[in-house]
């Protein structure tokens, strides 16, 4: 059998996992056109919003979801404690939103009842969640090539039931709410069978107790992350009449530029893979380079077919063409940012002393990132929240644009200032755990795939005019994107030995998994 070294195996599973990624994003896609084109912009903004009341109530599930990775890669089986762990969160916090759906019902536009009804349906998503957060959790540690497939067959399942319950039954919100729902647990199903020789400890609720009284660490972690989701709340608090229509225009943009943040999951195998104990100096600059190959294509391409992106959901959401560019080139920073952060905590050790300490914590580098995130994030909230209100309180235009499309557009760019800025102070972090170069050969071939990529799309959008339903456009934006990165990657490998290499060496591993 083909010897798979641990940094074969971690760009392995790099590779794996951003294929299943970027692959589901057809999926993805597919369903937020069947959703967008059967919804009104109201229902989906609405959507939107209780898609991130959800996340809000979860995000302590990552004390399990964090300390499931690190203490699986390190050896611990823990599949038992995690699960009896889960339950107690899946009650807890499903109890507190539906206090909450309570509160914010009556809180936004629109009728009391509607917006509580939708609210209800969706509480049954937090045990989902936290179940197959948990599982997915140990299988980053125990083998991250098969953590990311329970996702790629949630994104599928969701199109097959959402095509039933939106496009067949119309069902409308509802349908998209179930459709969600429905995946979750096709999903949790999936993992479950992945992780099936997980479970073969005892409950420890002395691990359990571990993890809580560590878990400040792990909220901490990714405070950064959650404090700057709070963004859509804020601007849905301090816009008022207009929150719906721009949420839903900011939300649409958003919807393709976190295509470009998918490029971080070419890192995730490096997260467990340092961990284990690799050594993070090679390999890390290697996936780094592999992420700079992807990201730069997915950036431009975003940018060139920004309007035909957009009108493929409906023709109201091309209005935030400026919104897509904008949050586009934020994600790119966003992406490394994430990278950086699997590089640094991952080379740290705290946690792995039996004697750790809450000074030992402090001083850690898991706690230096944490701080990093949080005082970016939260500055980031205040500047847009602050802004948000106060364009709010003027005219329907504002410098010559529509008075929602000029606070999205506001909104992005403090986004992108938030994640540049990451980006620059972790920077010199990983510069003392692994080198940042790219060879002369690897630096041109990127420069020039890129440029010839964005000319073809370019000419091809100015001569191909782009017709039909939605299924039609996207059809013609996905044959216009594949001639583009065929010259992309025909121009890289023939330029690039060591990218030549890197392929043959992902391809070889894949076939003798």
């Amino acid at each position: 059998m083909f010897y798979l070294t641990k940094q074969i195996r971690v760009r392995r599973s790099g590779l794996i996992t951003f294929a299943i990624k970027l692959g589901s994003t057809l999926t993805g896609f597919a369903f937020i056109v069947l959703v967008t084109s059967n919804l009104p912009t109201t229902d989906f903004g609405l959507w939107q919003l209780i898609s991130r009341v959800i996340s809000y109530t979860i995000f302590v599930v990552n004390i399990p979801i964090f300390w499931s990775t690190r203490y699986r890669a390190r050896g611990t089986i823990l599949g038992k404690s995690a699960m009896v762990e889960a339950a107690l969160f899946s009650l807890v916090l499903t109890s507190f939103y539906l206090v909450i759906s309570f509160i914010l019902a009556g809180a936004i536009s629109g009728n009391y009842s509607t917006n509580l009804y939708f609210f209800l349906i969706s509480a049954v998503q937090i045990p989902l969640y936290t179940f197959s957060g948990v599982l997915e959790g140990i299988l980053w540690g125990a083998a991250p090539e098969r953590a990311s497939f329970g996702f790629g067959v949630f994104e599928i399942a969701k199109v097959v039931i959402g095509g039933l319950a939106v496009a067949v039954f119309h069902l409308s919100l509802t349908g998209a709410i179930l459709a969600v729902t429905g995946a979750q647990a096709v999903q949790i199903a999936v993992a479950l069978y992945l992780a099936r020789g997980e479970f073969t400890d005892k409950v420890s609720f002395e691990i359990i107790r571990r993890m809580l009284r560590s878990g400040w660490l792990a909220i901490l972690n990714l405070s950064g992350t959650f404090v700057a989701t709070f963004d859509v709340l804020l601007v849905a608090l301090v816009t008022g009449a207009i929150a719906e229509n721009l949420i839903a225009l900011y939300s649409a943009a958003l919807v393709y530029a976190s295509v470009v943040t998918y490029s971080n999951w070419i890192a995730f195998g490096l997260y467990a893979g340092i961990l284990s104990g690799i050594d993070p100096r090679r390999s890390a600059n290697q996936i780094l380079e592999l992420q700079y190959f992807f990201t730069a294509p997915m950036v431009v391409g975003e940018i060139i077919l920004a309007y035909p992106l957009l009108h493929v959901f409906k023709q109201d959401y091309a209005l935030g063409v400026p919104i897509l560019t904008v949050l586009a080139i934020a994600s790119a920073f966003n992406a490394f940012s994430l990278t950086f952060d699997s590089i640094i905590t991952g080379s740290d050790r705290s946690d792995a002393a039996t004697d750790a300490t809450f000074a030992s914590f402090l001083k850690s580098k898991l706690f230096l990132v944490a701080k990093i995130n949080i005082i970016t994030s939260a500055i980031y909230l205040v500047v847009v929240s602050s802004v948000s209100h106060y364009f709010a309180l003027g005219g329907p235009v504002i410098f010559g644009m529509q008075q929602d499309l000029f606070i999205g557009v506001v909104w992005a760019t403090a986004a992108l200032g938030m994640w540049a800025t990451n980006v620059l102070l972790k920077v010199q972090l990983v510069r003392k755990i692994t080198y940042l170069s790219i060879s002369s050969k690897n630096f041109v071939s990127l420069v020039l795939g890129t440029a010839s990529f964005g000319a073809i799309l370019y000419l091809l959008s100015r001569i191909i005019v782009i017709r039909g339903g939605a299924v039609l456009q996207a059809l013609y934006i996905l044959v216009m994107g594949s001639v583009g990165l065929l010259v992309y990657a025909a121009i890289v490998m023939s330029i690039s030995s060591e990218m030549r290499k890197l392929t043959k060496q992902a391809i070889q591993s894949l076939l003798n998994r």
